[in-house]
Formats: C-alpha cells, structure tokens, sequence
C-alpha cells in the first residue's frame, strides 16, 4: 500500500503521524506523493474555529474511498466533519494505528497488501524530515483550562514509560537525527502520574550516544514551577537547546483565573527570570491569546505590559475561539473587530522586541547545526540557542558550522558560511 499523511497543528500531531508512518513502514507499506497514494489519512486539529474551518475545506477536497480522517477533530467535535465523504473515521493516531489502517485497506484490494521486499525498517534517515525527528513522551493533560478541548480530544495525562522513550532516542540517534524534538500537551507534567519527571527523563536522554540535539517542547508554567530546579540542572547539557516555549496566555492575574490557569503572571515572570539567570540567551518564545472573554482594555495593557518586561523572541498570538463543550465557550464573545486590533497591536510589540534582539547577532560568528533544506539554494540551521539562521549553499545535513551573521529580521538571520 502507498500512503500519503498530511498534517495539522500541534508538534504532538506532527509526532503521532511520525509513529505511524514508521509503523505502517514496519508493515511493509510506502510512502508516497498524494496524486500516487492509496490510502491518503489526514491528522486533523481543533484547536481553534479557523483552524477547524481550514481542515474542513481540505477534507472537503480530499474526500472519497482513499480519505481516512483521524485526529482530534474526529475525536473532539465530529459533527463538522459528518459530512465528508471517507473510507474511514479514526482517533488519535499512533503507532497501533498502523495495523487497523492496513486491514482497512487490505480486506478488499490484495494488490494493495505490504510490499514484502521492503525491510521492515530501513537504517537509514529516508524516514525522517531533514533530520528532525518527534519524540512524544505523554498523550493527554491534567489542566482544567476553560478555553481548550485538548482534554477532550486527548483525555487526561498519560506518561510514556522512562525506557520507552529512551529507546526510541536511541533508535533516532541511530539513525544521525540532528534534531529530536520531545513533545507533549505540557512536557513539564511529564512523569507526574508514573513518579518520575521531565528533568529526570531529560538526564537520561543527554546520556545516550549520538550526534544530535534535543528541544523541549512547551511546557506550562505551573508544571515547569513544582520542577525547576531539576530542569535548570537538566538544560545545562550541551545536547539540549537553550529554548523554552512557556505559554502565558495573559497578563492580568483576572483573565488567568477565568481561563483556569494555575499560576500568576508575577510568578510566570518570576520563573523565566530564573531560566535567563541561568541561561543568559537562552529563546523565549510565548503564547497569548487576545480577546478572551471579559477581557477590559486594562487587561489587555497588563498583557503588552507583561510582554515589554520579558522581551520573548517571539509571540504566538490567537485570537479567542470559543470551542464547543468548554465553559468558556459559555461566556459573552466579545466582537472579532477587538480582537483583531488587539492582535495587531500585540503583534506589532513582540515583532519589534524580536528585531531588536536578533540585530545583536549581526557580525557575530556562530556555531550552528544544519537541520533542514531550504528555498533557493539555501540551508537552515539551528544556533546552542535554536536561533533561526539561513545560510546560502548546500553543508552536509546535520554537519555543524560557523556562520557570519550579515542581516537579521524578527523571525531568523541569515549569514555566510566561514570555511577553513
């Protein structure tokens, strides 16, 4: 059987459609082009209306005998997609997927059964994006936030075992992945429900063989805070990129209550001030949502204000959706014209906070890991501190090198490559 897999949203997502891939590879099934696919599965997300509306004209399109739609918009709001025309509707996915999708597939059409010449598993990095690879060390999440259907979707947490994950690391160091991205709901509640915990999982990791680099995934700060000793031990390994994704949603300590947070923007700052005391350039990158219920222009200050202080290096900004079966979906929903406004001017900050941090880098000269093919006859890099940097010519795939900074933007720089 030929597959094609097409994903949305989170990093979670796009490691859950890695396990399957590498299962269905397992079995003996091919990757392939959508125009050449038999089976064609579409890992959906429902994270917000627009992004729901988004997949659902793209399911719309796909639709027919080849179409398996799975994910968290099957899983958390069905009826949008009840009227796509499909061979199957699964859940979430992942490597157990892989089985259900072949004999779905295989009870009508034996031309379609595995390719047997195929090893099971081939040792070499064909099967990995540009050498980044997805790790997911939990499923599910044990917040009460009132805007998200993620528990929904994905129901409580639910830990991966220490060695498992371990395993699998090894497996992805085998096969010279420059870049495993360790990935959850809130990677910093990882191990909560099986007495261990991030930074003692991330000990282990640093410890195996290889050539390669470790993200983090977003964490919450609540989680991050009942282990930020252990984290700050773990993240001073060199196989672990200076980066932190820690949401904080709003400024105003009002507007956190009413979204079920479990912290204080005093004690959000408190924390990210602990990891720059640690880890002077470590990225910081944050999420905020804009227009939440109840949100005055006060609030809305507190929130630019809070950004002016913690000078992130980027910002990912939603506006307010409301998602069927939450309590904030209960609430008055305040008009989009606010909400856009507010959006642009919040963009509008953290782009300039973000230009003036990356100009510090022109004409340094940086060590850097080749993570990516790029447009143009370009390559992507990732800097100790996963700064985005974009380097003309073609250096080897997970080779490391120095890099002139020459120009800087509010999202990456770009540089030459210094040889000799």
């Amino acid at each position: 059987m030929k597959f094609y897999i097409e994903t949305y949203g989170c990093t979670a997502n796009q490691g859950n459609s890695q396990d399957l891939a590498r299962a269905l590879q397992d079995l003996g099934h091919i990757p392939s082009s959508l125009k050449e696919a038999d089976a064609v599965i579409v890992n959906t997300c429902a994270v917000t209306e627009k992004t729901e509306r988004k997949v659902v004209r793209r399911l719309s399109l796909l639709q027919g005998e080849r179409l398996i739609v799975a994910g968290c918009l099957s899983v958390a709001v069905p009826e949008s997609i009840s009227g796509i025309s499909c061979r199957e509707r699964l859940g979430l996915l992942n490597r157990s997927s892989a089985a259900g999708i072949s004999d779905i597939f295989n009870d009508d059409d034996d031309e379609l059964l595995r390719d047997t010449s195929r090893d099971a598993l081939p040792h070499d990095t064909s099967q990995l994006a540009d050498l980044c690879a997805v790790v997911n060390i939990s499923e599910g999440c044990n917040g009460s936030c009132s805007y998200c259907i993620v528990t929904k979707a994905r129901g409580n947490l639910l830990s991966r075992q220490v060695e498992d994950v371990v395993a699998e690391v090894e497996k992805l160091a085998a096969l010279e992945a420059a870049e495993v991205q360790i990935s959850a709901q809130d990677t910093a509640a990882y191990g909560s429900d099986i007495g261990t915990n991030l930074g003692q999982l991330l000990e282990r990791l640093v410890e195996i063989p290889g050539d390669f680099r470790l993200r983090v995934g977003m964490m919450n700060p609540n989680s991050a805070l009942l282990i930020k000793d252990q984290l700050l031990r773990a993240y001073q390994s060199p196989k672990i990129y200076r980066f932190l994704h820690i949401p904080v949603q709003s400024g105003s300590e009002e507007i956190l209550k009413s979204m079920g947070r479990r912290y204080s923007a005093a004690s959000f700052l408190e924390l990210v001030c602990a990891f720059r005391s640690a880890i002077p350039k470590i990225t910081i990158i944050t999420d905020v949502i804009v227009g939440f219920p109840g949100e005055t222009d006060g609030d809305f200050i507190e929130t630019m204000d809070l950004i002016k202080r913690l000078q992130p290096d980027k910002v990912n900004i939603t506006r307010f959706s409301a998602r069927p079966g939450t309590a904030a979906a209960l609430k008055y929903d305040m008009p989009d014209r606010i909400k856009k406004d507010r959006s642009r001017e919040m963009t509008g900050l953290w782009q300039k906070i973000a230009a003036e941090r990356n100009q510090q880098y022109v004409g340094e000269i940086l060590p850097a890991r080749i993570t990516e093919r790029g447009r143009d006859g370009t390559m992507k890099a990732r800097a100790e501190n996963y700064l985005g940097i974009v380097v003309k010519g073609r250096p080897k795939l997970g080779s490391i090198v120095l890099v002139q900074v020459t120009h800087s933007n509010p999202f990456y720089v770009s540089g030459h490559l210094l040889t000799g």
